[in-house]
């Protein structure tokens, strides 16, 4: 059931300062809101990236072929390393693919994320100061995208628990799966 709300002009103004612009609806930055203080009344932060123990009748999805992953939201495991939603994904994967590539010009050539070496701040990229580079946010199907390349290069282990915002524009509004992507 919807429930229709009146947003303040001033409450209005405080969603947009935490809105990705062209991504993020009113509704998608107060769940982020809740999100946020759920994790801290349990003590966990968005970090912690954990899957839940239990998936029964979480469909699996094609890791090769996903469906349109607009408006989700994902947490999982690059190989060992947990991450808490989409971009962290791009990050986390990039931190070890860099291991293997040993230079920044081998990461360009093995990626398809638009890189950058240094710190950038503009366009959307966000520096990542473990491994000196800049990479430009996305959305989730490329972020999915990139991220299963990077791990099909470096055969380490992928798997998201996927969940769809409850928005009608969303591929299934409401509902999980898991996509996971292991070396053979």
């Amino acid at each position: 059931m919807a429930i229709t709300l009146e947003i303040p002009e001033g409450l209005y103004k405080r969603l947009q300062r935490h809105a990705v612009p062209f991504v993020d609806t009113p509704l998608s930055v107060i769940e982020k809101w809740a999100d946020h203080f759920e994790h801290a009344q349990i003590g966990k932060t968005a970090s912690t990236a954990e899957l839940p123990t239990a998936e029964y009748g979480t469909k699996k999805l094609d890791p090769l072929h996903p469906p349109d992953l607009f408006h989700t939201r994902a947490r999982g495991t690059f190989g060992s390393t947990p991450f808490s939603n989409w971009n962290d994904l791009v990050r986390v994967a990039h931190i070890a693919a860099i291991k293997k590539a040993g230079s920044f010009e081998e990461l360009r050539n093995m990626t398809h994320a638009q890189i950058d070496k240094g710190q950038r701040s503009d366009s959307g990229y966000k520096f990542v100061s473990e491994i000196g580079i800049s990479i430009q946010g996305v959305d989730a199907n490329h972020a999915w995208r990139y991220a299963a390349g990077l791990a099909k290069y470096l055969q380490q282990p992928l798997r998201a628990l996927v969940e769809w915002r409850h928005n009608p524009k969303a591929a299934y509004p409401g509902e999980r799966a898991v996509l996971e992507w292991n070396p053979i």
